[in-house]
């Protein structure tokens, strides 16, 4: 009987050649496929907490829930719809004592989300976190943020100057921004459902890494028009979802934006830090959307 042949040196190079080829080929296919994955269940989890969203005002007489963190200074939001990590669920960060900044832990985070005025109508923390988001297994503690989503400035949030009488008083002053081809225009902050025209085009939920501005959790809510620039962005997007994020609108639907300018996908993955874009068209589309009352 002959021996049986060995592969020869050359061959076995060539094999070892063919395979890593098949895996550059086949794992950038994976990781699309599984940020395509992450993005169904992100885009259920914004029609979840957009729905919530719409039964809240609609419980309310119409009015918003505080799309907002801040409970004290000047841009304080009422009837905020999560809070900042908490010691309990059932604490009140207005008048109780919080975690501190470097010491916040999961359920910290946890407890904020439960103590929010929406968690009634999640019943859920899973709903507030997109699977696409790895900021809280990939950063170290506390910048191990837990929840991906912020509501916009203007949808009842801390987009303005000041209030008067306090945290429950009416807002006094709003925020400006210069419009191309208008001028300056008075930045309106919606307060109930009716201030809002069109609400299926009006979002009230967008994905935001905030791992990139090193915080400790998601302050505030989303805000743009940085410097009062219609084409400046100060909060944006995150990039979680091959190229698309999800958006929760004031309708209760939700949907994916593919970002088409190289600028946004650049600043979305930390490569470039240059805010101001003009004539960015995803930039337009994100504040004709945050412009609840145009």
């Amino acid at each position: 009987m002959g021996r049986a042949r060995a592969f020869t040196l050359i061959e076995l190079l060539v094999v070892i050649a063919i395979i890593a080829l098949l895996l550059s080929i086949i794992i950038p296919s994976l990781r699309v496929a599984k940020e395509i994955a992450t993005g169904a269940v992100c885009l259920s989890n914004q029609k979840g907490l957009s729905t919530a969203w719409h039964l809240y005002q609609g419980d309310f007489d119409g009015r918003l829930v505080g799309g907002s963190t801040y409970y004290s200074g000047t841009r304080a939001t009422p009837y905020r719809w999560v809070e900042r990590p908490l010691f309990q669920d059932g604490d009140n960060p207005e008048s109780s004592p919080v975690p501190a900044d470097d010491a916040i832990t999961l359920e910290h985070r946890l407890n904020g989300i439960r103590a929010g005025r929406l968690y009634p109508y999640t019943g859920d923390v899973k709903l507030y976190h997109c699977p696409g988001d790895r900021t809280n297994v990939r950063e170290m503690p506390p910048f191990d943020v837990y929840r991906s989503y912020a509501i916009p400035g203007l949808m009842n949030g801390e987009d303005f100057i000041s209030r008067s009488g306090g945290i429950y008083g009416p807002i006094s002053q709003y925020r400006v921004a210069q419009f191309p081809g208008s001028g300056s225009r008075e930045l309106k902050v919606a307060v109930r459902f009716t201030d809002i025209r069109s609400p299926g085009n009006k979002y009230v939920f967008v994905e935001e890494d905030v791992s990139v501005k090193q915080q400790r959790w998601n302050l505030g809510g989303f805000v743009l028009m940085g410097n009062g620039n219609f084409w400046e962005w100060w909060d944006w997007p995150a990039y979680y979802h091959n190229k698309q994020s999800t958006l929760g609108f004031a309708d209760g639907h939700a949907e994916k934006r593919r970002w088409e300018d190289k600028r946004t996908l650049d600043l979305m993955k930390g490569d470039i830090n240059t805010r101001l874009q003009p004539d960015n068209a995803d930039l337009e589309w994100m504040n004709r959307g945050y412009l609840p009352m145009l």
